[in-house]
């Protein structure tokens, strides 16, 4: 049996997703704490671009495609969501309110910079351009495909140590799994993933995610 096959079977599939997507976050969330569990997604995100770029059966302009016109039809969720996230922070949580850029405005910069590089792009490309060009064959279902996305990826957020995190984004990753297949475009998904990570981490949300 050829390697090809071996790569493209249902046990190897099964194999990998486990590895990759339930053992390592589950090792990252005992061995390592702060900044350093960022090291797998990483790793794991270079490995899977490097995997995409080499699968002719992978359309690669979604590596670099940008669909303006689907920015101006999102701005209207992106602004409702803000709104929410703002009332839905001062509500249940005030005492976070506001609270990263004010009780530490250097990290606050610091984050606005390396946030997107070394969580937004990584993570798009692990949770959404490699598993739905990935396991499509795995989970031919289209909607029990975007269900399992959503639901590995807010367990993945468990490595954090708390249930808001894991919550969060579970319902976060519906929205960037429909910015994803309605633009199939790496740099759109990402741009709204940065969106609301930042507003998250300016009104005090992101303590959840340190």
């Amino acid at each position: 049996m050829s390697p090809k096959i071996i790569y493209n079977s249902t046990p190897y599939l099964v194999l990998e997703f486990i590895i990759f997507y339930v053992f390592l976050p589950f090792i990252a969330n005992r061995h390592l704490d702060g900044w350093l569990k960022i090291i797998p997604l990483f790793l794991i995100a270079g490995l899977f671009l490097f995997m995409l770029l080499q699968d002719h059966t992978f359309d690669k302009t979604r590596l670099t495609r940008f669909e303006k016109a689907y920015v101006g039809k999102s701005i209207l969720r992106m602004i409702l969501i803000t709104i929410l996230l703002l009332w839905f922070t001062w509500w249940i949580f005030p005492e976070l309110f506001f609270m990263y850029p004010m009780e530490d405005f250097t990290g606050y910069v610091i984050t606005f910079f390396l946030y997107p590089v070394a969580s937004v792009f990584p993570q798009e490309i692990i949770y959404r351009v490699y598993y739905f060009h990935r396991y499509k064959h795995l989970v031919p279902e289209k909607y029990l495909l975007m269900l399992s996305n959503a639901v590995i990826f807010g367990l993945t957020h468990f490595i954090y140590g708390n249930w808001v995190a894991p919550i969060a984004t579970f319902l976060a990753a519906w929205i960037f799994i429909y910015n994803y297949f309605q633009t199939k475009s790496l740099l759109n998904v990402s741009l709204e993933h940065y969106f609301y990570g930042l507003i998250m981490f300016t009104i005090g949300f992101g303590y959840f995610f340190q």
